[in-house]
């Protein structure tokens, strides 16, 4: 079973994976998005940073999606969770509730 904690990889986007590395430009550090001049969170990372992701290396821009508030004054927000050590024991939690409705012509 997947780590609760982690995302899969196929739920990764591109901007998780390039706020995994430090910006060598604007010295922003893993976990947040890269910063203008001015301060505020840059609307694209930097290429130097974006570069460091092997499938992101030939892209010409990586825009910071709108949850990382781009064009306003940055914000440290909630530190990225940190991994849970593996060898530590752990047990599955079921959380949730299914129903089936067998009527067809009927909404449940």
């Amino acid at each position: 079973m997947a780590d609760p904690q982690q995302p899969s990889p196929t739920d990764r986007s591109d901007a998780d994976d390039v706020e995994q590395h430090a910006c060598p430009k604007c010295d922003a550090q893993p976990g947040s998005p890269c910063r203008s001049r001015g301060g505020a969170v840059a609307t694209a990372y930097h290429t130097r940073r974006f570069t460091l992701v092997p499938r992101l290396k030939k892209a010409l821009r990586v825009p910071t999606p709108a949850d990382r508030t781009p064009g306003r004054p940055w914000r440290p927000g909630t530190p990225p969770p940190v991994p849970i050590d593996p060898d530590l024991p752990s047990a599955d939690i079921r959380i949730g509730y299914a129903r089936c409705c067998h009527r067809i012509l009927e909404l449940c």
